[in-house]
């Protein structure tokens, strides 16, 4: 059946997960759990043994001491049986905390390799979150795959044994109750599995407007907190009706075969009771069959109603996780390549996924070494698009972008620095803010304080005695910086990355027009050796560049330096002749 080869395949592949990451702890497991089975096998041995002890020193075929130690063992193996389940239960709950972090991390190092462009499509976000959610379950799966065989397993196989030499009946009589229960929670693997597929775009979707709806800032400035909570409550609504439909069919299913649970049940008690009417079996096989029944039975309950009926709900989510791993790895061979030579697009078309326009078309210029060139144009027109293609982050629909002779997007990214429009604000301190670009290399203080003031970053002294080791963000009880120091310390932390080719996608929009006009020109000091990208909207910026490329609607439509664009008398000239009326 499909869903018991899944449900065995996937918690083989984790249990060889597993078994990587901490061999030890995994094989100390699966000893617990066998010893777990094996105590309650021993109370039923136990039990009989102390009940024929007893009825043998009425009949007068047992003195007083033996009744007295079968007792004393009976008790001793009812404490082992609290002792391995305490120890099981424990070690199982550390196991998934180890066991945890290692798959987390064959996520996040399976996700570092997709490409970045894929994060535009939806498709593969829905597989990235259909991934985080099998991972977090595939412990628990595995786990139960274990305990199924080794410890409900153990003391299915030897009670079953240890039945049937009472009587073959009894151990025949367990599989009619055992069967239903397992065909209830293959039938139902199929609803969970499709319930998987439909609710991750609604998981996703849920989440977003839950974090929208807790915006403290713009969300209730604009007051659109009642439209995501609209969005929020739909969604969740929508969700709530999968589930329920799907927890439905599974309680009926359910419900059937309990049904068929105590009809087994029934006439099991019923024919233990025949059987010592008869004298085929002693009081205490009685009276330890009648125990092993009753634990029998909520063991298979415990097994197959929750353990497995649970793991086959979730089996189809941790085959995600699997199918996610097993990508095939994209050649992301990276070269050193010479940025002495020109960096040239060659009929660069570029589309983004589920797209149905072109973002860039027809692109073909070229950026020299040490050369500052200025990317321009209106919103929309491709320049974000374009800064990532040449950073190597997106590559061509069609044509090609090289250096060197080689792919630019092959090139070693250690070589390229970049400042983007959407920086992260790093809850660390100032200097590990600036140093996380190229942690590995040594720097001393003196450095950084001189990068500090060559990015514009004059906070240092007003804002803490510890200066570089200052704690920046108020969740740390740190330091609150404004947007524009935010983006001073991001182009420190790109200054300080030791790169040929540095690229800037408007960082400086918290900045007014002056103060950029002035960062810049330290900028253009600093990196005088290097090839410099500048994407603005600002064409008063643009004027210390080498060369201004002017986009729109994803072509290049102009191309030149200031005085040379504007004595062209075209879409440049018009656009900044707009600007330096706001800021005359």
């Amino acid at each position: 059946m499909r869903i018991k080869n899944s449900f065995i395949k996937s918690s083989m592949q984790g249990f060889a997960i597993m078994f990587r990451a901490t061999p030890k702890m995994l094989i100390i497991q699966c000893i617990l759990a066998t010893l777990h089975g094996f105590s309650w096998v021993m109370q039923v041995l136990f039990i009989q043994r102390f009940f024929d002890s007893a009825q043998g020193l009425l009949q007068g075929n047992f003195e007083i001491e033996d009744v007295i130690f079968s007792m004393l063992i009976m008790v001793l193996s009812y404490a082992f049986t609290q002792v391995m389940n305490g120890a099981d239960n424990y070690h199982g709950t550390i196991l998934n905390l180890a066991i945890s972090k290692h798959v987390n991390m064959k996520i996040f190092e399976k996700i570092d390799e997709l490409e970045t462009i894929e994060f535009e499509n939806e498709s593969r976000l829905n597989d990235i979150e259909k991934a985080i959610s099998g991972g977090e379950n595939l412990v628990w799966l595995t786990l139960t795959f274990v305990d199924t065989l080794l410890f409900y397993g153990v003391y299915f196989i030897s009670m079953s044994f240890f039945l049937f030499t009472l009587h073959p009946f009894l151990s025949i009589s367990v599989l009619f109750v055992f069967i239903p229960c397992l065909v209830s929670n293959v039938v139902q693997y199929k609803n969970f599995e499709k319930f998987e597929e439909n609710t991750a775009p609604l998981r996703r979707a849920h989440d977003s407007y839950l974090e929208f709806t807790t915006d403290l800032k713009e969300t209730r400035f604009i007051g659109a907190t009642n439209f995501f909570k609209k969005k929020y409550f739909d969604t969740l609504n929508t969700l709530n009706t999968l589930t329920f439909k799907v927890q439905l069919k599974k309680s009926l299913m359910t419900l059937l075969f309990e049904l068929l649970n105590v009809l087994g049940y029934g006439i099991i008690l019923f024919m233990i009771l025949v059987f010592v009417m008869r004298q085929q079996i002693s009081i205490g096989a009685f009276v330890a069959v009648l125990t092993s029944i009753i634990t029998l039975f909520n063991f298979m309950e415990e097994v197959i109603s929750e353990r497995l009926s649970y793991a086959f709900e979730n089996v189809a989510a941790v085959g995600n996780f699997f199918s996610f791993l097993k990508e095939k790895k994209l050649d992301d061979k990276e070269f050193n390549v010479d940025f002495n030579s020109s960096i040239s697009f060659e009929n660069v078309n570029f589309i983004y996924p589920n797209a149905t326009t072109t973002a860039l078309e027809n692109l073909n210029f070229k950026i020299n070494r040490g050369e500052i060139v200025a990317i321009v144009g209106e919103n929309g027109s491709g320049k974000s698009t374009l800064c990532r293609l040449i950073l190597g982050l997106y590559k061509p629909s069609d044509g090609v972008i090289k250096v060197d002779e080689c792919l630019l997007e092959n090139s070693s990214k250690k070589q390229i620095s970049a400042v983007f429009q959407r920086f992260c604000k790093y809850k660390m301190t100032i200097k590990e803010n600036i140093i996380i670009s190229d942690f590995e290399t040594d720097v001393s203080d003196e450095e950084l304080f001189s990068l500090c003031n060559a990015s514009g970053i004059d906070i240092l002294d007003k804002i803490h005695e510890k200066k570089l080791e200052t704690m920046l963000g108020r969740e740390f009880d740190g330091a609150e910086l404004s947007g524009g120091q935010w983006q001073r310390i991001a182009i420190a932390r790109s200054l300080f990355r030791k790169s040929e080719l540095i690229v800037l996608d408007e960082p400086t929009a918290a900045i007014d027009p002056l103060e950029e006009t002035r960062l810049y020109e330290k900028f253009v000091k600093i990196c005088a050796e290097k090839t410099s990208i500048i994407v603005t909207h600002r064409l008063g910026a643009a004027k210390i560049a080498d060369r201004i490329l002017l986009l729109k609607d994803g072509r290049l439509i102009e191309e030149g330096t200031h005085e040379e664009l504007m004595r062209i008398d075209g879409e440049y000239k018009r656009m900044f002749e707009i600007q330096n009326q706001w800021y005359s």
